[in-house]
């Protein structure tokens, strides 16, 4: 074997002295196309026809949209359907994959075209970041165009900074309209939101729209035992029962019932799927939460797994190669991944592509925030960062050079390698200054975003609203209040925006102290709100909080407000406000003339009970018998109550 070898010595790329760990690197790269395990695939023939026929032009049996907006929640197959419905059209063809959110601008995504659909050379990349205008759209046109030329189709996935409600940027409709009909359709945004109107109407005769649902118990059902006979060697022992258990846990989401299946078929005892699901019939919310929780339970011995997922949390999607530097695991990264992959927290974007999986990324956020974690996290990002690129080969040069930004910014480095810092925008700043801002860094999140706002010109509309969102809340929180009313003038000169800068006006009211006037400010930004779940909910929270802390609260408006809040989402937070306010209005109702129902000690209790019960409780209920002790002047019981919180 060795003699057959010897003349491929002469075409060697490597080094000749090659270390373990360099030769270690280069077997991952051959064997982790060979290691990508598949499952069986659940086919869905009517929503391929149905997506053929919506996206063929009216009057013209060979001309389809350019462009299809995809929608449905994570998990149930939309990019599947994607990549099935151009297998018809081009069987060898490669759905290059790249995600987009809110802040991201026309040249960051056409450098991520070049690099992933065509793997430029770094030296190109630098041409084109000099040359292509930051705004350019029509020459993102034009590399689709040849994307789909050399047989290939671009799907764009709308990702979240924070999460999905927020809008892709307006300049996509550019991009959109300057595609031409052919005989395929060559661009497919996937989104969990529908297709905004407007946009429908901006991109007239260039854009379709497929919803992908969840699938119905019948068939989810069917598509179990397929699973089941694909990942457990003894499959007759999974009883109807225990099926229907899965099935119900998975509220038919695909992509649920993958990690469900998987994971349960190495259950010795199905006694256990009690500690893997929630109740039967639990929303998938809570299913979720369980079964984040079990999975991080079951890497308690695994300190490179966690150090992987916490470091994907922050760098993500990212390469193998820079996976291997940064976690320095003991074993091969591939093994740290498959444990990963086997329990579904994270998924193979591409070859040597790895991200968290979207389905399951929002709750491992919690269970990710460990002090041990955090701290081996800002040593690991500025080590990451300090490190220059190593590009074995050209795959996701771009994608790496991004990753860099990522972990820099977050970790407040200000100074970066040239041939990195020569990439920085705008977009890095929003994105990195968010990040920042939700994990109580404000200092760094307020610099960051206040580079973002002096550059808000570049981007759309909907995303300067979030600069001037995000820039006035990390203002308010740094009390640097000219700066946040400049930010409130500006949201509420725009009637689209009013009930916006109602809510910043009482978030600057409540940090000063203004009670009164806060919850007069979170009261104007109810009504316009009102179907905009996201937004009452993020309303409701300190509108409540607001009136516990005046000196003789209101605790009947208080509690119309709590239940209107549990109504809305039986959330932990919703059913832990409505706990406060019946504590508050039990301890504290005779002390300020508040007098409370005869039956409070009963409304607090079953307050209570419901957020003990809840799935994703966690901390919550001993937070409020901390509170209640506190009430009877108990601090030594608090202090118990709160160390087990």
């Amino acid at each position: 074997m060795f003699d057959s070898l010897k003349p491929a010595l002469d075409y060697r790329t490597s080094p000749k002295n090659v270390s373990i760990q360099r030769a270690i690197e280069l077997v991952a790269r051959v064997s982790e196309p060979l290691l990508a395990s598949d499952h069986p695939r659940l086919p869905r023939p009517e929503l391929i026809q149905s997506m053929r026929t919506s996206l063929q032009l009216p009057n013209n049996r060979f001309r389809f949209f350019p462009a299809a907006w995809v929608s449905g929640f994570n998990g149930v197959g939309r990019e599947t359907i994607v990549h099935e419905y151009n297998r018809d059209f081009v069987p060898n063809g490669h759905g290059v994959t790249i995600e987009v959110n809110e802040a991201t601008l026309p040249r960051q995504l056409l450098l991520r075209i070049e690099s992933e659909g065509f793997g430029v050379s770094q030296q190109r990349l630098e041409e084109l970041q000099a040359t292509i205008f930051e705004s350019e759209t029509h020459a993102i046109a034009d590399t689709i165009e040849r994307l789909v030329e050399a047989g290939n189709y671009l799907i764009l996935r709308h990702g979240r900074i924070v999460e999905e409600r927020i809008e892709l940027p307006e300049w996509l409709d550019d991009v959109v309209n300057a595609l031409v009909p052919a005989t395929r359709s060559k661009l497919f945004i996937i989104s969990q939101m529908p297709l905004p109107s407007e946009r429908r109407v901006r991109c007239h005769e260039r854009i379709e729209t497929q919803r992908v649902p969840t699938i119905d118990a019948g068939a989810l059902r069917t598509y179990c035992d397929q699973l089941i006979a694909h990942f457990d060697n003894h499959p007759e022992r999974w009883t109807d029962d225990v099926v229907d258990q899965i099935v119900s846990a998975a509220s038919g989401n695909i992509g649920f019932l993958v990690s469900l299946v998987r994971i349960a078929s190495r259950v010795e005892d199905f006694d256990q799927l009690n500690t893997l699901i929630s109740a039967v019939g639990a929303p998938m919310a809570e299913q979720m939460a369980v079964y984040v929780r079990w999975a991080f339970t079951e890497l308690t011995e695994f300190p490179d797994e966690q150090r992987t997922l916490i470091f994907l949390n922050d760098v993500t999607p990212c390469d193998t190669s820079d996976l291997e530097r940064v976690v320095k695991p003991r074993r091969p990264i591939l093994r740290v991944l498959g444990k990963l992959l086997e329990l579904g927290l994270v998924e193979r974007e591409a070859e040597n592509l790895y991200r968290l999986t979207p389905l399951l990324a929002t709750k491992l956020n919690r269970e990710l925030l460990r002090p041990e974690l955090l701290d081996w996290q800002r040593k690991a990002l500025i080590e990451f960062v300090d490190k220059p690129i190593e590009f074995e080969t050209p795959d996701h040069e771009f994608l790496r050079i991004e990753s860099r930004i990522q972990a820099a910014l977050i970790s407040g480095r200000e100074q970066l390698p040239d041939n990195v810092a020569r990439y920085v925008s705008a977009a890095h700043w929003f994105q990195a200054g968010i990040r920042l801002y939700h994990a109580n860094r404000h200092e760094a999140a307020n610099r960051l975003l206040k580079k973002a706002f002096e550059h808000r010109q570049e981007f759309v509309q909907s995303t300067r609203v979030e600069i001037i969102r995000y820039y006035c809340l990390s203002a308010t929180r740094l009390r640097d209040y000219l700066e946040a009313e400049k930010c409130i003038a500006l949201l509420g000169s725009d009637h689209r925006t009013n009930a916006m800068a109602a809510f910043l006006r009482g978030n600057l009211h409540e940090s000063k102290g203004e009670y009164p006037d806060a919850i007069k400010c979170y009261e104007q930004a109810l009504d316009p709100n009102q179907g905009r779940n996201s937004r009452l909910e993020h309303t409701y929270r300190p509108l409540i909080a607001t009136i516990l802390r005046m000196s003789r609260p209101d605790f009947r408006k208080a509690e119309r407000y709590a239940l209107a809040h549990v109504r809305l989402r039986r959330t932990i937070f919703s059913l832990k406000s409505l706990a406060r306010v019946y504590l508050h209005w039990k301890y504290r109702g005779a002390e300020v003339g508040r007098d409370a129902p005869s039956d409070i000690s009963q409304r607090c209790g079953n307050a209570l009970d419901d957020l003990a019960n809840h799935p994703g409780v966690d901390s919550a209920h001993f937070e409020i018998c901390a509170e209640e002790a506190e009430f009877n002047g108990d601090p030594t019981r608090a202090l118990a109550y709160m160390d087990q919180a």
